[in-house]
């Protein structure tokens, strides 16, 4: 009797943890400022999206080690790619190309996000 209490317990709690996950675990902070990052470069407001740039630089550097365990080295290392695309879009005042590496980074954060 009390064995089967037991399992039934840990059944319902693992199925509680299990059903809380319905959303992307984290990642929030990126998506935030790949969002923000949309905005300032649709409206071409340069000098906030290379602010908004250099903060995401900061935390895909502070945050790598996370993004290597949660994706795979192509996921990571694209994403790094792609932000540096989207530097050298943004110096040269191009949004086209700049909006396209966005659309990169998001799918590489789904991609890694994504459980």
């Amino acid at each position: 009797m009390l064995k089967n209490t037991i399992f039934i317990s840990l059944l319902i709690l693992i199925t509680f943890f299990i059903g809380g996950c319905t959303e992307p675990i984290g990642g929030d902070y990126f998506f935030n400022k790949v969002e923000a990052l949309e905005v300032a470069i649709s409206q071409e407001d340069w000098q906030n999206a290379n602010m908004l740039l250099e903060d995401l630089k900061k935390l895909y550097k502070k945050n790598d080690w996370k993004l290597q365990l949660l994706g795979d080295e192509a996921e990571y290392e694209g994403m790094n790619e792609a932000i540096s695309r989207l530097s050298a879009a943004i110096v040269s005042l191009d949004s086209k190309p700049a909006l396209l590496e966005l659309a990169t980074i998001r799918a590489y954060l789904e991609e890694i996000y994504s459980m």
